[in-house]
């Protein structure tokens, strides 16, 4: 996988995939974060202008008895508003240095001429009586301002003139250029993380991949390796047949038994492939399996079948083999193929009986739970230790001591098993000690009898 360029590039590729998606949803997310929070924030602020603007025109009201005329108590409610024509107004500025306020307020006659301020120092927009909305301005220092024009009436409602009411936006825009600073830092140490998460995703990604490249590849190459064994006992005894000036019929026989008994092997093996490969098509769900197969199956029948046909090869490796059937017919159905059940337990069997010395044993036992049937092969034979129980079920793998017993296994029985069992939703598991032998136990869920 390291060393192998396709699954580098695929990696690489993945890893810039990841880091420009994630990097441009965490940016777009960053601003929308950003352009939320100042916009809630300038909501606010006009929301807030507006109320004062409110509570202003209707406070001073009944104050104002003349146009153009600022009564006194409206001092009451603006304590520093200050006549244009009076000294105070330079006095007021002053005082601005050591009192900052947020607001500032211009009183205009109807003739466009200011009359008084109030609040804060900032430039003095002309008045437009005809703009009457929230605007944005910037004074010359380059503080904005947010400001609202009303036309303000009398007490007998007469127009008494107008009111520029204004707010400063520099703690705003203090706030958002603190929350732009803060994401604009952030963001780099996020497409960071980004990276190394990528890297770690990539990797999870490719893991599979991986595993199934190199399995194949395993695949193949044990494939390779069955094959190669039975092709080159045929191309041997052909070659010596070739050889041979004087070929008695004898020695024709023979040579035709060998070849036949290789390319039995072949076939043996080209249809366990077949199999496994049509099993791993099949998805191992309990739903579809009861729609696709509609044949119920008697597990008692069976293995009385079983029994007698794998009798001949039991006998001929002096195995004594029996089955003890605990559980009643009534309870001994299941719903599958019967093909690749016949195939599952026959498999388990041979492999008891090729792995049990001389006179040993091999029991199959039926019974059942509330759920399941339940299937235990139990042998006296050579045993399987802790490391390789985790290993018989994978494909072309043979246990040490049964490679060395000449039975033309290529190790594709369990793995067969294995593969039934989960198309039928059931489970297997193993026991074994050493030179005590084992007990393969297998699970399928049954027809529960109403």
């Amino acid at each position: 996988m390291k060393n192998n360029l396709l699954f580098h590039k695929t990696k690489v590729s993945l890893i810039r995939w990841y880091v420009s998606i994630f990097s441009g949803v965490i940016t777009l997310g960053a601003f929308l974060v950003y352009e939320a929070i100042a916009h809630a924030h300038y909501v606010t602020i006009n929301q807030e202008l507006k109320t004062v603007t409110s509570a202003l025109h209707n406070s001073f009201k009944p104050l104002l008895n003349e146009p153009n005329q600022l009564e006194d108590k409206i001092k009451n409610i603006i304590t520093d508003l200050c006549l244009v024509d009076n000294k105070c107004l330079r006095d007021y500025r002053k005082n601005q240095l050591i009192t900052p306020q947020k607001y500032f307020f211009h009183f205009f006659g109807l003739s466009e001429n200011l009359i008084a301020i109030s609040g804060i120092e900032t430039d003095i927009i002309p008045l437009n009586k005809y703009q009457q909305e929230l605007i944005t301005f910037k004074d010359k220092k380059g503080i904005r301002y947010r400001q609202i024009t009303i036309l303000l009436h009398t007490t007998n409602n007469q127009e008494w003139g107008y009111l520029q009411i204004g707010r400063s936006l520099e703690d705003f825009d203090n706030y958002v250029a603190n929350i732009r600073i803060l994401l604009l830092l952030g963001l780099p140490v996020l497409i960071i993380i980004v990276i190394f998460a990528s890297y770690y995703l990539a990797d999870k990604a490719m893991q599979p991949l991986s595993l199934a490249y190199e399995q194949k590849s395993q695949f193949s190459s044990d494939v390779a390796h069955e094959l190669r064994t039975p092709l080159a006992s045929i191309k041997v005894t052909l070659d010596s047949v070739l050889l041979t000036d004087n070929l008695t019929i004898k020695d024709s026989q023979e040579t035709l038994e060998i070849i036949y008994r290789q390319n039995q092997r072949l076939i043996n093996i080209v249809n366990d492939l077949l199999m496994l490969n049509k099993l791993d098509n099949r998805q191992s769900s309990l739903d579809i399996i009861t729609e696709k197969y509609k044949k119920y199956i008697n597990l008692i029948d069976i293995i009385n079948d079983l029994v007698e046909e794998c009798g001949y090869l039991a006998v001929e490796n002096k195995i004594n083999l029996s089955a003890q059937i605990l559980t009643n017919k009534k309870e001994s159905f299941i719903r599958g193929n019967e093909e690749e059940i016949y195939r599952l337990i026959t498999n388990l069997i041979i492999n008891a009986i090729q792995n049990t010395p001389v006179n040993g044993e091999v029991t199959i036992y039926l019974d059942s739970d509330k759920k399941d049937l339940i299937i235990k092969i139990k042998d006296t034979g050579i045993g399987i230790s802790k490391e390789e129980q985790k290993l018989i079920f994978n494909r072309f793998y043979r246990v040490d001591k049964a490679r060395n017993r000449n039975n033309g296994s290529c190790g594709l029985g369990l793995a067969m098993v294995d593969a039934i069992v989960i198309n039928h939703a059931g489970k297997i598991m193993v026991e074994s000690e050493e030179n005590r032998g084992s007990v393969f136990t297998v699970y399928l869920p049954k027809i529960i009898s109403s």
